[in-house]
C-alpha cells in the first residue's frame, strides 16, 4: 500500500512539473487552472491505487488451506424460566387435545441445552464441494415441514435456496402457512389434510424468517434460507456442528435465536476471546482435518422471553 501511494505521489509530482514549465492551455480553455487538474488525476490515481489494494487484501484473507469442522454446545447459565401455555381457543378436540400447547420460545434440557439457536458462516472465502450452493441439476434432498396437533413440529428449519420443502399438515383439519421472507418467494395457502404442498425458497435471507398459520394464530416457527450449507440449528441438548468450513483463515459465524434480546434476535455473549460482537457474530480459526469444540455459556440476560 505505501508503495503504491509513492508511485501516486511521483505521479502527481510529475504532472505538477509539466503544468509549472510551461504546458500552457490555450485562453479558450477557459480559466481552471492546470493545477486542479493534476490534483484531479492525483485523486483519481491515489482512489486507484486504494482499489487495487483493497482487492489484493481480499485475495489474500483466503490464505488458509484445508478444511475443518466447528462444533459445540451451547448451555444455559442458571434455572431458566418455566414455558408457560399458548392461548389456544378453537379447534381444542384437536389443538394441544385439552392439556393446551406450551410456549417454545426458548426450550432448555435439563442439562441447561438451549434448543434453536442457528449458525451460519458469513462470507466464507472457499467452500467445500459439501456445502456449494444448489444448482438446477443439484436440487438437494426435500425436506419436510409439518404441522401436527396444531403446532409446527420443526420450530426452526434451515435449508439451502432452491431446496424443495415439503409443507405438510396431519391433522384432520385445515391450515394455513404463511412464509414471510425478507428477499425471497412469500407462500401463502391453505394446507388441507393428507395434501402437502412445495415450497422452495429463493433467496438467500440473513435472518429467519417467520412462518405462521392465520386459522390458528398461536401457531409459529422460523425458516432460514442460505446459499451454502455452512449452517446449523441447535438440537434439543443445545449441540450444533457445521462441517468442512476453510481452515487457517478466519471465518465469522453469526448466531440467532428467537429470544436473544440483541437487534433482530442477534444472540451476544461476552466472549472477547471470539471477538464476539453485539450483532451476534464470532470470529474463529479452524485447524485442519480435526474438529474444533466451543462450549458457550449462555447468560439469562442474553434472552427476553416472556412466558
Amino acid at each position: 500500500m505505501h508503495k503504491k501511494f509513492v508511485a501516486a505521489s511521483a505521479i502527481t509530482a510529475g504532472l505538477l512539473t509539466l503544468t509549472a514549465s510551461g504546458c500552457s492551455r490555450p485562453a479558450s480553455a477557459g480559466p481552471r487552472p492546470e493545477t486542479q487538474a493534476a490534483l484531479e488525476i492525483r485523486e483519481k490515481l491515489l482512489a486507484g491505487a486504494a482499489d487495487t489494494a483493497v482487492r489484493e487484501d481480499a485475495a489474500t484473507e483466503a490464505t488458509g488451506t484445508g478444511w475443518g469442522t466447528l462444533r459445540g454446545t451451547f448451555k444455559f447459565d442458571g434455572t431458566p424460566p418455566t414455558p408457560g401455555k399458548l392461548t389456544v381457543d378453537k379447534d381444542l378436540e384437536v389443538c394441544g387435545k385439552g392439556n393446551g400447547i406450551l410456549n417454545n420460545s426458548l426450550l432448555v434440557a435439563s442439562d441447561g441445552g438451549i434448543a434453536n439457536i442457528v449458525l451460519y458462516a458469513r462470507g466464507a472465502k472457499r467452500v467445500h464441494e459439501s456445502a456449494q450452493p444448489l444448482s438446477g441439476d443439484k436440487a438437494g434432498t426435500p425436506v419436510e415441514f409439518d404441522q401436527k396437533g396444531c403446532m409446527f413440529l420443526t420450530h426452526v428449519l434451515a435449508v439451502q435456496v432452491g431446496q424443495k420443502i415439503d409443507v405438510k399438515n396431519s391433522d384432520p383439519l385445515g391450515h394455513n402457512t404463511k412464509i414471510d421472507p425478507a428477499k425471497g418467494l412469500p407462500f401463502n395457502q391453505s394446507v388441507p389434510f393428507g395434501s402437502p404442498l412445495v415450497y422452495v425458497p429463493t433467496a438467500e435471507e440473513a435472518f429467519p424468517a417467520t412462518v405462521a398459520c392465520s386459522i390458528h394464530p398461536w401457531m409459529r416457527a422460523y425458516l432460514l434460507p442460505r446459499k451454502d450449507k455452512y449452517f446449523a440449528v441447535t438440537t434439543a441438548n443445545g449441540a450444533f456442528e457445521i462441517a468442512n468450513l476453510p481452515a487457517g483463515e478466519e471465518v465469522e459465524i453469526q448466531v440467532w435465536h428467537e429470544s436473544a434480546a440483541g437487534s433482530q434476535g442477534a444472540l451476544v455473549l461476552d466472549r472477547k476471546d471470539l471477538n464476539w460482537t453485539n450483532k451476534g457474530r464470532f470470529k474463529i480459526k479452524l485447524d485442519a482435518d480435526k474438529p474444533t469444540d466451543l462450549e458457550l455459556i449462555v447468560p439469562a440476560a442474553a434472552f427476553t422471553f416472556k412466558q
